[in-house]
């Protein structure tokens, strides 16, 4: 008879052990801010990308460039979880997407 293996058990992360100097705690924040941004430029470049596509593409099957309907659910996602300032988060993607009306 052989055993079952067994599933490995995803790691615990460690807890958290606070820099002894709080300066260094910052700079580790500020990184990890940093590389967070760095994936949300990576985000807004992609989605400026797929954007583009779907212009071109309801243009050449005779539609409109922007849809003003699906902007707002965009805008209203945003909102509902980030509250106001995700409104204002959304129309900047938006425009940094889609470019000027």
């Amino acid at each position: 008879m052989t055993a079952e293996p067994v599933a490995a058990q995803p790691a615990k992360p460690a807890p958290e052990v606070p820099p002894a100097d709080p300066h260094d705690r910052t700079s580790i924040l500020r990184s990890q801010i940093d590389a967070l941004d760095e994936g949300i430029i990576a985000l807004v470049t992609e989605r400026a990308r797929l954007s583009a596509q779907v212009q071109q593409n309801r243009i050449a099957t005779g539609g409109v460039r922007l849809e003003l309907g699906r902007e707002r659910l965009v805008v209203d996602a945003y909102r509902s979880a980030l509250g106001d300032s995700g409104a204002a988060i959304a129309e900047s993607v938006l425009r940094s997407c889609r470019g000027p009306l």
